[in-house]
C-alpha cells in the first residue's frame, strides 16, 4: 500500500487529522493525492459493512463532481467523503493473504481459467487462496481484476454501476501497489452471489435504449453501461457482450414525466453540478440518501453530455424526482 498520512487518517477514522489536510490550499498534486487516497479507502471497505451502494461508487462520483473546478475544490464534498467512509470498517489483512501465498510457495503458476471456473461455480472456500495465487502469478497485474469484472457484468443489473466506478477509481492514478486492494474489492463483491451464465452477444447497445431509459429507467445504470461500452479495456468485447444483453432486455413503463422547461441543467454554469452536490450534502437527508443522490447526480452529469436538448427538460424532471 502506498504510504500516505491522509490515507491512514481516513482508515483510522481520525476526522481531526483529515480536517487539517482540508484546511490547506488544495490544488494540483495535493488534491490528486487526497482524492486517490479516498478512492483507495473506498475499495478497502469490508463488504460485510455495506448495506446498499458500494462506497467506491459514491467516492468516484464525488471525485468526478469535484473535477468540474479543480482549482477551487469543494471542501464540503471532501469533508462529506471522509465522514461517509467513517461509517464503514476496513479490511486489514490484504497483504497478509499475499504473504501467505508466497510463504507456502504456491504463487508460481496459476491460470485465469481456473479462477473464472471456481467463481462461476461458487467455490468460495477455495477462491480466496486461488485469487491470491493467480494475482501473484501475474506479477501483481490488473488481469485478475479485469477477469472478475467480466464475471460480475454477467449480472449487469447488480454490478454495472459498481464495476464502472471501480474501474474509474483505479484509472484515476493506476498505482500498481494498490492493484490487490481493487482486486480484493471485486472478489468480496462477488463472494456468495450466484452468477448467471455468460450471455450471448445481443444486437443492442446503450445508445439504442438511451432515450427510453432517460424517460423512465435507471439513470445511474444507464450512465454506467454507456461509459463502460465506450471504455478502453483489454476485455472490452466481453464487457460489451454482457452490456448488450442488458440493453436487449431493457423494458420500462412510461412515467409520463412533465418536462421542466427552465431546469438548472440547461443553464451554462461551470459549477452547477458542484452546487447541486453541495445542496445535497447540506440537506437533512440521511448519509445513505445523500450518497445515492450524489451517484445519480454524477450519472446525470455524464448523460447530460449525450442527451439531446429536447430531452434536457425530461432529464431535469427525472433528476428532481429522484433526489428530492
Amino acid at each position: 500500500m502506498t504510504d500516505s498520512s491522509f490515507r491512514s487518517a481516513v482508515i483510522n477514522q481520525d476526522m481531526q487529522a483529515c480536517q487539517k489536510f482540508y484546511s490547506q490550499n488544495l490544488s494540483g498534486a495535493e488534491l490528486v493525492q487526497i482524492l486517490n487516497d479516498l478512492l483507495f479507502c473506498s475499495v478497502s471497505v469490508k463488504q460485510s459493512t455495506i448495506k446498499d451502494l458500494h462506497p467506491v461508487c459514491v467516492l468516484n462520483s464525488i471525485k468526478n463532481l469535484i473535477g468540474d473546478d479543480r482549482e477551487n475544490p469543494s471542501k464540503l464534498l471532501l469533508e462529506f467523503a471522509s465522514n461517509y467512509l467513517c461509517g464503514f470498517e476496513f479490511r486489514d489483512d490484504d497483504e497478509t493473504q499475499l504473504d501467505d501465498v508466497v510463504r507456502d510457495g504456491i504463487g508460481l503458476t496459476a491460470f485465469l481459467g481456473d479462477l473464472e471456473d471456481a467463481c462461476q461455480q461458487g467455490e468460495w472456500e477455495d477462491l480466496q487462496k486461488l485469487t491470491a495465487k493467480t494475482f501473484m502469478a501475474s506479477d501483481r497485474s490488473r488481469g485478475t481484476m479485469d477477469a472478475f469484472a467480466e464475471l460480475a457484468l454477467q449480472d449487469c443489473e447488480r454490478s454495472a454501476i459498481f464495476i464502472f466506478h471501480l474501474f474509474r477509481a483505479y484509472q484515476f492514478q493506476e498505482v500498481k501497489e494498490d492493484n490487490w486492494a481493487f482486486t480484493k474489492c471485486i472478489l468480496e463483491w462477488l463472494r456468495g452471489k450466484a452468477l448467471p451464465q455468460p450471455h450471448d452477444q445481443a444486437d443492442s447497445s446503450p445508445s439504442e435504449v438511451h432515450d427510453l431509459v432517460i424517460e423512465s429507467g435507471d439513470l445511474s445504470l444507464l450512465g454506467a453501461v454507456s461509459r463502460l461500452w465506450e471504455g478502453d479495456y483489454v476485455r472490452i468485447r466481453g464487457y460489451q457482450r454482457e452490456v448488450s444483453h442488458w440493453c436487449s432486455q431493457a423494458f420500462y413503463t412510461t412515467l409520463n414525466i412533465k418536462p421542466s422547461r427552465n431546469h438548472w441543467l440547461i443553464k451554462d454554469k461551470k459549477r452547477k453540478f458542484i452546487h447541486q452536490a453541495e445542496t445535497i450534502v447540506k440537506s437533512q437527508k440521511s448519509q445513505l440518501e445523500k450518497a445515492n443522490a450524489l451517484v445519480i447526480l454524477e450519472a446525470v452529469r455524464s448523460l447530460y453530455k449525450t442527451t439531446s436538448p429536447t430531452q434536457f427538460g425530461i432529464l431535469g424532471a427525472r433528476l428532481d424526482q429522484l433526489i428530492r
